[in-house]
């Protein structure tokens, strides 16, 4: 079955309101995402999949098919340390309090445990107070490749990084825009911070 016809049955099933509305398998949830992701989907469409998606309630199975596709388009890279610890909380941000986890990185990469912090600058449905945002109000560069930020994780004198979500799925960013006008939270505010 090509894309096309794929994502026409997909939404066929789990658009049909709270009581029809049916689950899609693992592999087909991992091809519909890796389509959207890769422009082979047009932004209606896609905007369909995941309001549908959101509203009938994803499953596990449609969780782990997302995740899977996200990190097929996602720059993963080995680091040279003994443990890591990875700090992804929501990209949507902070309304009501500061995210005090945008200042752990420094303090635990002191104490010996090598930190990554990843987000972006804002998205829906929060538009809050991101780490991104901390880490540029203190004068730090939020616009490291993957390979700097590797580096700086890796440099015993630092052992810490800050990585924006445009450097390591440029692909899954480009939905930003896409995300706004859906205005909800959709499957990606939930898996998206396990790629960093």
């Amino acid at each position: 079955m090509n894309t096309q016809n794929l994502i026409h049955s997909i939404i066929q099933r789990i658009a049909t309101g709270p009581e029809l509305s049916k689950n899609i398998e693992t592999e087909e949830a991992k091809v519909a995402m890796s389509a959207i992701l890769s422009g082979e989907i047009d932004e209606v469409q896609a905007a369909i999949f995941l309001i549908a998606l959101r509203m009938k309630r994803e499953t596990m199975e449609e969780n782990i098919g997302i995740l899977e596709a996200l990190l097929k388009f996602t720059d993963c890279q080995k680091i040279d340390v003994d443990n890591l610890v990875d700090i992804g909380d929501p990209y949507s941000g902070y309304n009501r309090s500061i995210p005090i986890s945008a200042f752990l990185p420094p303090l635990l990469a002191e104490l010996g445990l090598p930190t990554l912090i990843h987000g972006l600058d804002s998205v829906s449905p929060k538009y809050g107070l991101t780490h991104r945002h901390i880490n540029q109000a203190l004068g730090i560069n939020v616009d490291l490749s993957v390979s700097e930020s590797k580096a700086r994780i890796e440099d015993s004198d630092i052992g810490w990084s800050y990585v924006d979500q445009n450097q390591y799925c440029k692909p899954l960013h480009d939905l930003v825009p896409l995300r706004n006008k859906v205005i909800k939270r959709t499957v990606l505010n939930t898996v998206e911070t396990l790629i960093g």
